[in-house]
């Protein structure tokens, strides 16, 4: 992380720190808990205790203040409390202080770390923002020559795979934060679509195949009581809208009218898509004005819930896994995950992506879901530097990666002689993804899992359920994505002007368009809007970013 350079524009945080040495006392990250003193780059410790090659890194044991942002509770472990983190400071002689702080403290937290400078050693997760390393550069250590010296197993990485250089690569050229790379048995999209087989039998319907067939499938679900209840309190289709996030969605319809909703987890690129090599506003196509008329005539209909904009994940569950068995269509993560495993297996089956009016037929890619960055920096707190980078460097090894991603050796996986590994089930009626991130850093941490892993792992029953879904739809995956792109301080801080008004607008004018119609009339009118909120300004830069992303 950067050098101790205080950035009074975070004004709250400013004060904040005002008010703590007001009172003579400092600052704390939790309850009594106090923050060591910033440690100035010159302190190095003696360059003998460490080892370039070989184990121990450092000959006397040293520790490193790491800060992640974590919950501990009942169901999720302490990182201090994973045997093979431990495992791992025997071997290298490096222990850890974990600095875990939950998500509803951790942006006051580490906002107070920056400001005061008082910063730990190095920060371990997802909790670390581009904007974050953008408006804090002189407190973090650009590591490409550590890398280059001391990290043969993230360097193999970059070679088997170069787009992971190049999304923790700065515009500056310089690396500050590494990656997270889920290349084995996880999607790069983020849902599947069900449909009730069990009523099409019943009606004597076949699988839809296009965006009118599937309206008629609907409309017969609507229609003709196939839960046989004598009640039409059918929903034929359920949805359930999150700004920025593909799941449970409408967005899911879209490539059948030759446009994707990128819902990355980026606010400033929720809506980019690319074609001909070309960046566009999702939002700002006719095929996106053709999507949701389409969406209208289901929602005007009826054949959709009402409550598609306002319901909680939690009443969308309740309809998903009613008794009366009310839900003849969905899309989510996996089956099981909205109506439950048994409903999953007997009634519901893939839809496979329905091919629009037009003849398109696609399904949407996430561009971060498989390559994620600023999993690890380091600060210029940090004495140990180059022991920090072969620490780091340990978790991209083969066997570090697998127990992050699939959970420990022992507890929820086991490695055989001939070096396969097999994962467990999880216990009783938990899911594997709760399992997983109670027993293990899991997603938020660097780790570097490749496809050809697949060949030695049997994964759980849900992550093999997942990979089958994704199988079903690689033929018509996206081509051309909006990569994970790294712009300059200069264009986050205009993107980060621009588009939250561009996004509140869009999902105003989406609900809007979906629940009323008059789409065509309003169009133009729609389309000045986004300009007048500085749409081509960030449109010149996102093709600037994406320009230089792919040279």
């Amino acid at each position: 992380m950067r050098k101790v350079k205080k950035h009074l524009a975070i004004l709250a945080a400013t004060a904040l720190i005002a008010g703590l040495f007001a009172g003579c006392s400092r600052p704390t990250l939790n309850d009594g808990e106090t923050i060591q003193n910033t440690v100035k780059s010159e302190e190095r410790e003696d360059e003998t205790n460490f080892n370039p090659v070989g184990y121990p890194i450092v000959n006397e044991p040293i520790t490193l203040r790491i800060a992640v942002n974590r919950t501990v509770d009942s169901d999720r472990k302490s990182l201090s409390d994973i045997d093979y983190l431990n495992e791992l400071a025997k071997k290298t002689n490096i222990n850890i202080e974990w600095i875990e702080i939950g998500p509803t403290a951790w942006n006051e937290k580490k906002n107070l770390m920056f400001v005061s400078g008082d910063l730990p050693d190095a920060f371990l997760g997802e909790g670390i923002s581009d904007m974050d390393i953008l408006t804090n550069v002189q407190s973090f250590v650009p590591m490409n020559d550590l890398i280059e010296e001391y990290a043969p197993n993230i360097k193999a990485c970059f070679d088997k795979e170069s787009e992971l250089k190049r999304t923790v690569t700065s515009a500056d050229g310089k690396i500050y934060s590494l990656f997270r790379y889920r290349g084995s048995y996880f999607p790069n999209t983020m849902d599947t679509m069900g449909i009730n087989k069990t009523w099409l039998d019943k009606l004597g319907l076949g699988i839809p195949t296009t965006t009118e067939e599937y309206y008629e499938v609907l409309k017969k679900f609507k229609e003709e009581d196939p839960n046989g209840n004598g009640e039409k309190d059918e929903i034929p289709l359920i949805l359930f809208h999150q700004m920025g996030n593909a799941t449970n969605s409408e967005a899911n319809f879209f490539p059948a009218f030759g446009v994707y909703d990128n819902t990355s987890y980026s606010d400033t690129t929720y809506h980019l898509m690319v074609q001909d090599g070309k960046p566009l506003f999702t939002p700002a196509q006719e095929g996106y004005k053709e999507a949701l008329k389409y969406m209208h005539r289901l929602y005007s209909e009826g054949l959709m819930d009402a409550e598609i904009f306002t319901t909680t994940s939690e009443s969308y569950n309740a309809k998903c896994q009613d008794s009366e068995e009310i839900v003849g269509s969905f899309t989510a993560w996996t089956l099981a995950n909205s109506v439950g495993t048994e409903r999953a297996d007997k009634d519901f089956i893939q839809l496979p992506p329905l091919k629009g009016p037009d003849g398109n037929q696609g399904w949407t890619v996430v561009n971060d879901m498989r390559i994620g960055r600023n999993m690890f920096e380091i600060t210029t707190s940090n004495k140990y530097p180059e022991a920090t980078m072969r620490w780091i460097d340990e978790w991209y090894s083969q066997d570090m990666s697998i127990q992050t991603f699939y959970g420990p050796y022992d507890v929820m996986t086991e490695k055989k002689s001939d070096g396969s590994v097999i994962a467990h089930e999880p216990p009783g009626e938990m899911t594997y993804g709760l399992w997983r991130w109670g027993n293990c850093p899991a997603d938020s941490a660097p780790y570097a899992c490749f496809p050809d892993f697949e060949e030695i792992i049997t994964p759980a029953k849900q992550q093999k359920d997942r990979d089958v879904f994704q199988k079903a739809v690689e033929p018509y995956l996206q081509k051309e994505i909006y990569p994970n792109v790294m712009f300059s301080l200069e264009q986050m801080n205009t993107l980060k002007k621009i588009m939250p008004d561009i996004n509140s607008y869009e999902e105003m004018m989406r609900a809007k368009f979906i629940s009323e119609g008059n789409i065509d009339e309003q169009w133009d009118s729609y389309l000045e809007q986004l300009e007048k909120l500085g749409l081509s300004e960030a449109m010149e830069i996102f093709d600037d970013a994406y320009r230089k992303y792919m040279e």
